[in-house]
């Protein structure tokens, strides 16, 4: 990914990967409560969000 845009434009794909991840069992409780903590504010993260500040 080049940008933030990008990445968000693609996060429902990046999101999959991310859920299969803390599903498969490679993270501890610690690390998967982490990691979807950040999908929960990302989740929030609408397109006016990602336009220039004035």
């Amino acid at each position: 990914m080049k940008d933030l845009v990008e990445y968000f434009r693609n996060w429902s794909f990046e999101r999959q990967k991310i859920i299969r991840l803390v599903e498969s069992g490679r993270l501890s409780e610690d690390e998967q409560m982490s990691v979807l903590n950040m999908v929960f504010v990302i989740d929030r993260i609408g397109p006016s969000d990602l336009e220039p500040m004035e």
